[in-house]
């Protein structure tokens, strides 16, 4: 039987490292290649593709590296995790440069690793942009996820969105940052109630900010469950990632225990069709 292959870009962040560890257990033969935007193996991947960034001619440069390593490239697979954009403001605020900036790293890559290597499936990841406390903070980044999802319904066949609720990572505590420093001079109706309940909290502003998007989360969605709401964890992910493999709708959500499926985009402001 020929051995699986799949490519995990950016596999040392947490949706990566969450990704590879998924894909090792659903199929122990697996060879995953991961790519990384520094020169450290990545842990639990067999070939890691160093000083790899996503923008745009980043599959060019897989391929490249592949034929150094003398390996065809037969993606099963494709898993794309990076995500980077303007954040701290909100998403209707977004000017075109902070778009396509955003756009360049966290979506055109994996268009393009897409068209390069034609896999079985090409993955995504995404999060809840339309709440009312991400409209108010996400920024540029919203647009992006709102693309990915168009982009997944337009062939669910082959290209799925992991939609997963907010976890501490990385990415999460930059957003924090941003926003802790946007807050002090904005005027925006949601975003000062989100500093005057800060200021009155107590808490580190990380501690907040996990706090207060949970609090949404479980606003929105404990309705529809009976088993109580749970934050996030990275181990979520890789069964978000488990059930999207397999799955014939385009959009796999994981929010704590609990999971469902979409095959339509979520309801959101009339105004994202400008974007």
């Amino acid at each position: 039987m020929k051995q699986s292959q799949y490519l995990v870009v950016g596999g040392s962040g947490e949706a990566g490292q969450s990704a590879i560890t998924c894909l090792k257990e659903k199929q122990p033969s697996a060879y995953i290649i991961t790519t990384t935007t520094t020169n450290e193996p990545v842990s639990n991947a067999d070939l890691t593709l160093f000083n790899k960034s996503a923008t745009p001619g980043l599959s060019k440069k897989i391929q490249e590296d592949l034929q150094n390593h003398k390996i065809p490239p037969n993606f099963k697979a494709i898993i794309y995790t990076p995500a980077l954009g303007e954040v701290g403001f909100p998403i209707n605020e977004s000017t075109p440069k902070q778009i396509e900036e955003t756009l360049s790293i966290s979506f055109y890559p994996l268009l393009e690793l897409e068209q390069t290597f034609n896999p079985d499936l090409t993955v995504a990841y995404s999060a809840f942009y339309w709440l009312s406390h991400t409209l108010s903070f996400y920024g540029s980044m919203g647009i992006a996820k709102y693309k990915g999802d168009l982009w997944a319904l337009e062939n669910p066949q082959k290209r799925k969105i992991v939609r997963a609720g907010t976890f501490f990572s990385k990415s999460v505590r930059g957003i924090s940052i941003v926003l802790q420093r946007t807050m002090k001079k904005t005027n925006n109706p949601d975003l000062l109630t989100l500093k005057s309940r800060y200021e009155n909290s107590d808490q580190k502003f990380m501690d907040f900010f996990l706090s207060y998007a949970w609090e949404h989360e479980k606003v929105n969605f404990q309705k529809e469950f009976e088993t109580p709401y749970r934050p996030t964890k990275r181990e979520d992910l890789g069964r978000g990632l488990g059930l999207a493999l397999d799955s014939t709708e385009p959009i796999v959500t994981v929010l704590g225990d609990w999971t469902w499926k979409e095959t339509e985009l979520p309801q959101i402001p009339s105004w994202f069709k400008q974007f």
